[in-house]
């Protein structure tokens, strides 16, 4: 039986095989980025990389064939995102419309309910609504300018009726305050018809409908992971118009004018079934 320390230093020069062919991977990954950026051709196939997972592990002792599959599925990841990365640099095409200056806002529309936590705002300059759909259809007349309301009793619920309206008429949060009331914390959150970012914006929101697959979600995860973002709030209900979907909702330390967060942005929305933004705005940690 050999000594573990011996075990170890063959361990080492493995892993420093497996170095040198990854920097020759990724190198290969470069020239495919190149290939697809000028033919405008998608990064992710998943039929193309299941059947190369299938065709590499053919042959594989059952006893680590899982494991070995697992390993090819997060390279291909880890190509992927640096594919995306270096799309980016070569074409601009991450397609999201924002603006860079702090909305003028004259008029709120909020639920009746919520009025209380306008504090510093003249009632006079408040439309109160019995509903979500007739405050966004306020906004969207140009009755009201933005709209302020409860988007999460932190640690309780959230709202469906806010999520909703941001996601079915393009709303987009552009501030976020905690507020305390009694023994809760609220998020209380501005949205307006723009998307708004701004240098000193720490989170970013968005809304996705994974594949119906089996792993979808936990790539997408260890995908938010491989780009260092942390995840400070994520929801999810049922996906009505789908086939056993979920629609998750997400908050996120992220800022579109950083160049990995701009390339994560790019990445869910070519490797989700949908996607939209729901938000930009500064969040206390």
């Amino acid at each position: 039986m050999m000594e573990l320390s011996d075990i170890r230093k063959e361990i080492d020069a493995v892993d420093a095989e497996i170095k040198e062919l990854f920097q020759k991977r990724m190198q290969l990954a470069d020239e495919v980025a190149k290939v697809k950026a000028e033919t405008n051709d998608a990064i992710y196939k998943p039929d193309r990389e299941m059947a190369i997972i299938d065709n590499q592990s053919a042959g594989l002792d059952k006893s680590i064939k899982q494991e070995y599959k697992a390993l090819i599925k997060r390279v291909m990841e880890i190509s992927r995102k640096y594919q995306y990365g270096r799309t980016l640099e070569l074409r601009d095409c991450l397609e999201v419309d924002y603006k860079t200056t702090e909305p003028a806002i004259n008029k709120v529309a909020m639920l009746k309910g919520e009025v209380y936590l306008a504090e510093g705002v003249s009632r006079d300059k408040i439309n109160a609504y019995n509903t979500h759909d007739e405050l966004a259809a306020s906004i969207i007349k140009g009755e009201s300018d933005a709209g302020l309301g409860i988007m999460e009793n932190i640690g309780v619920d959230v709202s469906d009726g806010l999520h909703k309206i941001l996601i079915n008429n393009n709303l987009y949060i552009n501030k976020c305050d905690i507020i305390k009331d009694d023994n809760n914390r609220l998020k209380v959150v501005t949205y307006t018809p723009n998307l708004i970012v701004l240098p000193e914006h720490n989170r970013l929101k968005v809304m996705f409908i994974c594949k119906n697959s089996s792993g979808s979600l936990a790539s997408i995860l260890s995908m938010i992971s491989d780009y260092d973002v942390n995840l400070t709030e994520i929801h999810s209900k049922p996906y009505i118009d789908g086939d056993w979907n979920y629609v998750f909702s997400i908050e996120m330390t992220a800022s579109l004018l950083v160049k990995e967060d701009r390339t994560l942005i790019y990445q869910l929305m070519n490797e989700t079934d949908e996607f939209k933004i729901l938000g930009s705005y500064y969040c206390e940690d």
